[in-house]
């Protein structure tokens, strides 16, 4: 015999169950941006850290100073192909935190110049310490994740009179980096709620209210 639950407690544990799939906040902390005449190289990729002295409410909340380390950046080339940069090509720079890509020389051979390659987008990925005890998070979130990611395209108003070009604009395109919250632990209803389901179709089957298949 298979015991089908009444239609109320199927329809508690569906919405206890999707109570606790809660979708984490992101949280601006910097910015990734396509400097033009850097001190490195005519065109670089750089890091603007906003958090703590340079915390901006609402968009850039974080108060506690945060370390922004780079894993790597993959840049995707028009006509196909990526350039890869890695860390060690990557320096904080000044006393808020800012990283900046300082070695001399084109990309494709080590360096951090990209203003002779045409490039559709850039993936940086790094990670963020600390992760707890951070000022500034939205109510209801406990910390941060230590990884992020994010990708630089092009912006509206970079490209040509004002439009949208087709690959990165050196002074003008940038892309913001967030971090995830992590969340408070959801309360546990959907354990609560199928203990209940199941104690009501025990109590329907011993009285025999219950529809057998």
């Amino acid at each position: 015999m298979v015991v089908r639950l009444p239609r109320a407690i199927m329809l508690l544990v569906a919405v206890g169950f999707c109570s606790e799939l809660a979708t984490a906040d992101s949280i601006g902390v910097g910015l990734l941006t396509f400097d033009l005449d850097t001190a490195t190289a005519p065109a670089a990729f750089d890091i603007t850290n906003l958090t703590g002295m340079n915390a901006s409410v609402p968009d850039f909340p974080v108060t506690t100073p945060l370390t922004i380390t780079v894993t790597n950046l993959t840049a995707n080339l028009l006509g196909g192909g990526t350039i890869t940069i890695n860390a060690s090509d990557f320096s904080v720079v000044d006393t808020q935190g800012d990283v900046n890509c300082t070695v001399v020389g084109f990309a494709a051979s080590g360096g951090c110049d990209f203003s002779p390659y045409n490039i559709v987008s850039a993936t940086l990925t790094g990670t963020l310490s600390p992760t707890t005890g951070i000022a500034g998070l939205p109510p209801g979130d406990t910390g941060i994740l230590s990884t992020f990611s994010t990708t630089i395209t092009p912006n509206v108003g970079c490209g040509p009179m004002g439009g949208t070009s087709t690959t990165l604009t050196a002074g003008c395109d940038v892309a913001v980096i967030n971090a995830s919250a992590v969340p408070e632990p959801a309360t546990p209803i959907v354990p609560a709620l199928l203990m209940i389901g199941i104690l009501v179709s025990y109590k329907l089957r011993r009285t025999g209210s219950v529809r057998a298949i």
